[in-house]
This record gives C-alpha cells, sequence and structure tokens, in this order.
C-alpha cells in the first residue's frame, strides 16, 4: 500500500485509524510529522522544527477535533531538534487535552535543555531547545516490567500504559510497551536505540514509524552525540525480526517517503553490512563537523579536475573514432560515462554550496550534501564499461579520493593501516606509468585484428589511455640511500600524481623531482625550469593534498621563488 502524503488515509491494518502525513523536504533542519486519527485520541509523531509546518499540524488536527474532540498525544521517535522543536507550539482550540510522550533519556534531556544530546548545537541560528513538559515518560528504567502505568487526563478519563517485552529469537529482549487507542485499536512502541539513546518505533496497525534508524549509519550522522555500535547493531537485528514477523507492509521514515517493509528491510540488512565496521568512530561535534565542511570544498575542487580528465579522454577517443568514421563505436564510448550528469550533480552541488555560504544553514547540511554527491559518483565509476575503458590507475585514484571522503566522514581511521613503501621506487613506478600512458599491453590491436569489435575495443582503450602527460619531459634525481618512508603508497601514489597533472595542466612542461632524506623524514621536491602558479592548480585541491598528507603523517609545503615556486612534500621516514 501506498502511503501518500497530505491527505487523510486509511492505516493499514486497521479498521478505525487514518493518518496523515506531513512529509518535509529532506533536510537535517525539518523531520517528517505523522498525524494518526483514532476513536480515543489524535497522535502527532514528530512535530518537527519548522513554524510552517506547525501551521499545517495545527490546522489538521483543529480540523479532526471539530469532528470529534479527542486528546492529542504528541510522541517523539528521539530528541532530537529537527524532530523536537516544535512540540510545544501547536495552536489547536480551546479546552485540547495534550499529553506528551517520549522516552525518558530524550524528555530528560529536554527538560534540561540539552544540547549536545538534542544536536541544537548543530544550528548557526542557535534555537531554543523544546522545554515543553514530556511527563509521560516511556521505558522509565526504574519502572517494573510488567507495571501498567496509567496517565490521567480530564473528565475522570486516563491513558494506560502496559509494558510487555518481547523476547527475540537471538535471546535478546525488545523492550515494548502499548497502549488502547480505542475500538480495539493500540499503538505499540518499541525502544530501538542506536541513533540516539531515546529512539523508539511505533506501530499501528501494520505500518511502523521509524524514526531516523534507516540514516544512523550513514556517513555524517553516525558519531553524534548519543550514537552507539553495539546498541544500533543490536537495533537493526530486532526490527528486522519484527519486519519479517509481526505482519507489517509499511515503514515511515523520519525523513523522506515512507516504503514499504520488503524494502526497509533491504535497507536495514545492507546497514547492518555498513554498521559492523563502525567500530571506533570519532564523535561528530562540532569542530569536527567544520573541518568537514572544509574538506567537502576541496573534494568538490578535487573531483571536479579528476572528472575533466575523464571526460577529456571520451571527447578525445570518440572524436578519433569519428574521423576513422566509425560512428557507432564512437557514440557508444560517448555513453560509457554520463558526463551530463555528472556535470549535473557537480553544478548542482556548487549551487547547494553558494547558498549554504549566503545563509544560516548548518554545516552538516553540506557535509550531508556532499555524501549524497561521492556515492551518485561512486555508482557512475563502478559500471563496468568505465572499467574497461579508462586507465584502471585513474579510476581508482577517483575511487580511493570519494572513498576517503565517506571513510572520513564517518570518523573512520582507515588510513594508518595501509602499507607502507619506497618513495623512489614509488616515483619510478608513476614515471614509468605516465610515459608510457598505456594500461594495455602493445599486442592488444594485432591479436585483435581478425575481429572488427575487439579490434575496436583495443583501438578505443589504447586512445583512452592517451595522455598530456607522455609529452612532459620528467627529470627524476633519487636520493642515493633507502628511501623507505611511513605512507600508505596508495595515496601518496595519487597526490604525486595529481600534482604532476596540475603542473601540466597550467602549462609546464619539464618537471624537475628529487628525493632527499632528512633526519626521521623523506623530502620529495617538485620544480620546473617553467614558471609555477600554485592558484592556478587550485588553493582548495593544495589543501585536500596536504590534509591527506597529514592522515599519512606528512605535508605539503608550496615554496615561492620570485615568479615560480616549487612543492615539497615531507614524510616521516620508516
Amino acid at each position: 500500500m501506498k502511503i501518500e502524503a497530505n491527505v487523510w488515509q486509511k492505516v493499514p491494518g486497521t479498521n478505525f485509524i487514518e493518518i496523515f502525513p506531513i512529509i518535509a523536504k529532506p533536510s537535517i533542519v525539518s523531520s517528517n510529522c505523522y498525524i494518526l486519527a483514532a476513536p480515543e485520541a489524535i497522535l502527532i509523531i514528530d512535530p518537527g522544527a519548522s513554524p510552517e509546518q506547525t501551521k499545517h499540524i495545527s490546522e489538521t488536527v483543529s480540523a479532526a477535533l471539530v469532528e470529534s474532540h479527542r486528546p492529542v498525544l504528541v510522541f517523539l521517535t528521539h530528541c532530537h531538534q529537527d524532530h523536537s522543536q516544535e512540540a510545544g507550539r501547536f495552536e489547536l482550540p480551546a479546552g485540547t487535552e495534550i499529553k506528551r510522550f517520549a522516552h525518558e533519556a530524550g524528555a530528560e534531556a529536554l527538560e534540561r535543555g540539552d544540547r549536545k544530546l538534542t544536536v541544537a548545537y548543530l544550528y548557526p541560528w542557535l534555537p531554543e531547545v523544546c522545554r515543553a513538559p514530556f511527563d509521560c515518560r516511556l521505558f522509565v528504567s526504574t519502572q517494573e516490567e510488567s507495571k501498567v502505568v496509567a496517565f490521567d487526563l480530564t473528565q475522570g478519563r486516563r491513558i494506560e500504559l502496559h509494558s510487555e517485552p518481547i523476547l527475540v529469537p537471538s535471546g535478546a529482549v525488545l523492550k515494548r510497551q502499548w497502549l488502547p487507542l480505542g475500538a480495539g485499536e493500540r499503538l505499540e512502541i518499541y525502544h530501538t536505540p542506536g541513533h540516539s539513546p531515546c529512539s523508539i518505533s511505533l506501530r499501528v496497525g501494520s505500518l511502523l514509524v521509524l524514526g531516523d534508524l534507516p540514516f544512523a549509519a550513514n556517513p555524517g550522522l553516525c558519531g553524534l552525540d548519543g550514537w552507539n555500535h553495539a546498541d544500533l547493531l543490536q537495533t537493526l537485528r530486532k526490527v528486522d525480526w519484527l519486519l519479517e514477523k509481526l505482519g507489517i507492509t509499511v515503514c515511515c521514515p523520519g525523513h523522506g517517503y515512507c516504503v514499504s517493509a520488503e524494502s526497509m528491510r533491504e535497507k536495514l540488512r545492507l546497514m547492518e553490512e555498513e554498521t559492523r565496521n563502525l567500530t571506533d568512530i570519532q564523535l561528530m561535534n562540532a569542530e569536527r563537523i567544520g573541518a568537514l565542511k572544509s574538506y567537502v570544498d576541496e573534494l568538490l575542487e578535487e573531483t571536479a579536475a579528476l572528472f575533466t580528465i575523464l571526460s577529456g579522454r571520451l571527447y578525445t577517443v570518440s572524436y578519433y573514432l569519428s574521423l576513422l568514421e566509425e560512428n557507432i563505436a564512437a557514440n557508444r564510448v560517448l555513453a560509457t560515462l554520463d558526463i551530463d550528469q555528472i556535470d549535473s550533480i557537480l553544478s548542482e552541488f556548487r549551487r547547494f554550496v553558494e547558498a549554504f555560504n549566503a545563509s544560516a544553514v548548518p554545516e552538516l547540511s553540506v557535509v550531508l550534501k556532499g555524501v549524497q554527491v561521492a556515492r551518485l559518483l561512486q555508482q557512475l565509476l563502478s559500471e563496468e564499461r568505465v572499467k574497461q575503458i579508462f586507465d584502471l590507475s585513474l579510476v581508482g585514484r577517483a575511487q580511493r579520493r570519494l572513498a576517503d571522503f565517506l571513510g572520513t566522514v564517518r570518523g573512520l581511521q582507515f588510513l594508518n593501516a595501509e602499507t607502507p613503501g619506497a618513495v623512489n621506487e614509488l616515483i619510478a613506478q608513476i614515471l614509468v606509468r605516465v610515459r608510457s600512458a598505456h594500461v594495455r599491453e602493445s599486442t592488444d590491436l594485432m591479436e585483435a585484428v581478425e575481429d572488427e569489435q575487439s579490434f575496436l575495443d583495443a583501438l578505443t582503450r589504447r586512445l583512452a589511455a592517451r595522455s598530456l602527460l607522455s609529452n612532459i619531459e620528467f627529470e627524476f634525481v633519487p636520493a642515493a640511500e633507502q628511501t623507505d618512508a611511513n605512507v600508505g603508497v596508495e595515496r601518496l601514489d595519487d597526490i604525486l600524481t595529481s600534482l604532476i597533472e596540475g603542473m601540466a595542466g597550467i602549462g609546464v612542461e619539464h618537471i624537475r623531482i628529487t628525493t632527499e632524506l632528512l633526519p626521521g623524514q623523506v623530502m620529495i621536491r617538485l620544480s620546473s625550469r617553467q614558471p609555477i602558479t600554485p592558484a592556478a592548480i587550485g588553493h582548495r585541491r593544495l589543501d585536500l593534498y596536504n590534509r591527506t598528507l597529514g592522515w599519512l603523517g606528512g605535508n605539503l609545503e608550496c615554496n615561492q621563488h620570485d615568479a615560480s615556486a616549487e612543492f615539497i612534500i615531507k614524510l616521516p621516514r620508516l
């Protein structure tokens, strides 16, 4: 069953309950809100943080109360600012009784104005934490599991909250509470921590509201205050069991559209695989988010440069195939990588960053947008045809750059595990690669000459491998002694190749590379007979190389000499 936005519709698996979803534009500023009309109460799940959305909620609930006056029960799936801010700001008919429910940890965080657990610190406009009373607390730590807790209403009525934990097959306990909604209907509440200690999921009929659980392993969100690796793994397994065994058909997330339980199960299984590797991640605090925002800016510039090289090679191959009147092959080559889509992705990202710079949008929004862009580009690069045509070292460099970004946003310390190597040998290998500018054996064309399609494929690969670097005059002066450095050779290869390409891109035709040994360090110096203007390569790209070298234990310096400059890389000696 499809759940549509902004319209009342029957909740699947119930006889008397309707739902009115308000689907917000996906962002970290405000969440979706789900309004449910039951015989004995109206439920508001996650009011969000938008005054405009609050007005919409107030109007929708007020109209429902005209039809039948009932108490309004407000539930938070967790206490984060984008879900909770507006929980005390409804404008409802006089005499409307409101009861607010939240997990005990979330209610306490709101009560003390905790800007960390509510992540209110993410927002540059310094919003007030919701201070409306949440006297209906869920999963109270001192409460007996089997005890029924009653919350008094006016006119002698009351709400009874029942506790009935579920023992799942793994032997773990899923904490569950429920309350009646009238006419045999009920709301079930499950404690599903991981994204936050106060996270809950709510089930009505065969519909499950999950809050931000589907995003809890996303780069940029894991590591926020209250995120817990062990809890998240347990929760993912428990919710998978719920979706399999309890007849749930529709899942409603805190951001984005509702999806089938089958689709959500698949997403949560992939999340579980990702989550297993998310041990010992760094806390996503304000300082780190600011640094990641700078990293996003640098990544955009470097990624644009890499894809410019890729698209340039595609157009070159297509041009020469057209000269050979192989128009079908030429068009097929252009279809290998959707250049228009890449331009659109990067242009949209630039516009987003420009809009951010002109507004008070949270820095984490830019980081999360960078994550989205990186994943889209990763997907494009993973196509089999791309791997068949392009220089694998170039594709690998682009993939590593994107993977580094996603890993760093997650707080993974993966670079330290890479294999160190000898700098002289690495530079020699780079020079062999850029001089030959071929990724296939020279016999490719001759071996394929008997078959027209194989010949075209081999020719295409040969043309795609051509590089402007093959015209550069290189001079390599290695240190006489061993130059083993305690760095990951793949990333060092990426940085050196990118610097060389950057120098070639600004018109340098001669590049001199020397290595020297310093106390505890290996130094690499790149210079040229022609003038070098670092600004032409791009300060953000150079900052990115320096940032990555910093992770490897080194640094990048740019020494200016009159009208020219040289680049110096210093690495820790093994």
